[in-house]
């Protein structure tokens, strides 16, 4: 896994934001699912959602998943509808990053391909297949969230305006695992009411010995508190703004310099694992999921591993708001599923898009590790699952799912974020000069 990108710290591979503006209901004005884009070979026109039947088809699927979610969902469209057949063609992480562009511009390219921050170029060459008659035929905007973080300009650039290009199969969101009983030992009741308190809890659990906070950030793994704390800090639609490469939009105000302090001074304290900056991201999680430390900023992906490791002592939370009373927000992301533009079965790709939102679906997704767009479809769960879950209702209820900044802003982000981080945790930058570098690279793509 490489060190280099700061979208491994996804570990079950969720790389798009998953969007702020709606959850579970129908996305607000920035989709527009009939919209036109230049692409001359879009799904823009009128088109049928019946499953053609009449003969055998095969659809080449790419993709980096790494959990069961995937072919889960493969397997169970093929069931319902035994004529299409899928070629699943999984790649590592780090492969699928480097290859997936090159993929899809080749005449063999892929029917179906997940979606990574980086594919929007392939937008300006009509090498997607815009999927805005589809959504409209089959109503994904009101079975899907967060539709506005796969919809682009003609451009490419910009994200939350434009065309449909794809839909989430998985949803995901990050919270604050704990470990019950060394919380019970310390004395600490979750879940905190404001950023203040956890920070106490973090001092009753540094004072007592404990790593208050595990983290790793050899491959820019910080990027999830500070994520969080940006969410939690700043106005939703001036993250947004600039997560979306919204030209014009700031990460150097008020609201940004509290959330980047507020990191600093966790780490400066000697809250967050030591020696940070030589600790994957991974790693991090095994050493939870083993007992090492109180608490750990991850998403529902690192939820199984941390049940595994944790057994009852498993527990999660929401992030805590700012101040006292303040509604739910935190940082978010999916594994979404999009068309090649040279598709020639494109109501087959389409149908298994749609068949990512049904009730059949919810329980793969669920079971995988995911949240699934048809939320209430997904299965009762208890212990951490339990938690995780009622953790996702509590964000969809207060529409407080950000993007994460780094997917979508440049493409140069990714790599910029990480190397940033650990020269803030490593006392080698100022909160407002590694504010100021975010929005260099930001600036120098969006001019």
């Amino acid at each position: 896994m490489s060190h280099s990108r700061i979208h491994t710290p996804l570990p079950r591979r969720v790389f798009l934001a998953a969007a702020g503006s709606s959850l579970l209901v129908a996305c607000g004005s920035s989709l527009t699912p009939g919209a036109k884009s230049s692409a001359t070979n879009s799904a823009s026109g009128p088109v049928s959602t019946a499953v053609p039947t009449g003969k055998k088809i095969t659809l080449v699927v790419a993709d980096a998943d790494d959990t069961t979610m995937t072919p889960s969902l493969l397997a169970a469209f093929h069931a319902k509808y035994p004529n299409v057949t899928f070629k699943r063609q999984y790649t590592g992480w780090d492969d699928y990053l480097k290859s997936i562009n090159t993929t899809m511009s080749a005449d063999t390219a892929p029917d179906i391909a997940q979606f990574v921050s980086g594919m929007n170029n392939l937008v300006k060459g009509q090498l997607l297949l815009e999927l805005g008659a589809y959504g409209t035929a089959y109503g994904w905007s009101g079975k899907f969230p967060a539709l506005d973080q796969i919809t682009f300009a003609a451009d490419g650039r910009t994200a939350g305006t434009g065309a449909l290009y794809g839909v989430p199969g998985g949803l995901s969101f990050e919270g604050v695992y704990y470990n019950k009983a060394k919380a019970k030992r310390l004395g600490i009741t979750v879940p905190p009411a404001d950023v203040d308190e956890l920070e106490a809890m973090f001092a009753t659990a540094k004072a007592a010995g404990e790593t208050a906070l595990v983290a790793g950030n050899l491959d820019g793994g910080l990027n999830h508190p500070f994520n969080v704390l940006l969410s939690v800090h700043m106005k939703p639609a001036d993250r947004e703004a600039w997560a979306f490469g919204h030209k014009g939009a700031k990460i150097t105000g008020a609201e940004a310099v509290a959330a980047a302090t507020t990191l600093k001074r966790w780490v400066d304290k000697g809250y967050v694992t030591p020696k940070v900056n030589g600790v994957s991201d991974n790693d991090a999680t095994a050493a939870f999921a083993k007992g090492t430390g109180v608490f750990r900023i991850s998403g529902n992906w690192a939820a199984a591993a941390v049940a595994k490791g944790l057994r009852d002592d498993a527990g999660l939370f929401n992030a805590p708001p700012a101040d006292k009373g303040g509604t739910v927000h935190t940082t978010g992301a999916g594994v979404y599923y999009c068309v090649s533009g040279k598709t020639k079965n494109a109501a087959a790709a389409a149908a298994f898009l749609d068949f990512c939102a049904s009730a059949q679906a919810a329980p793969l997704v669920a079971t995988s590790g995911f949240m699934a767009p048809g939320a209430a479809a997904m299965p009762q769960q208890s212990g951490l699952l339990g938690d995780v879950s009622s953790g996702w209702q509590a964000v969809a209820k207060d529409s407080g799912l950000e993007p994460f900044i780094q997917n979508a802003s440049t493409p140069t982000m990714p790599d910029t974020l990480t190397t940033q981080l650990q020269l803030l945790a490593g006392g080698k930058v100022a909160v407002e000069k590694f504010l100021a570098n975010l929005q260099a690279d930001f600036d120098q793509y969006h001019t």
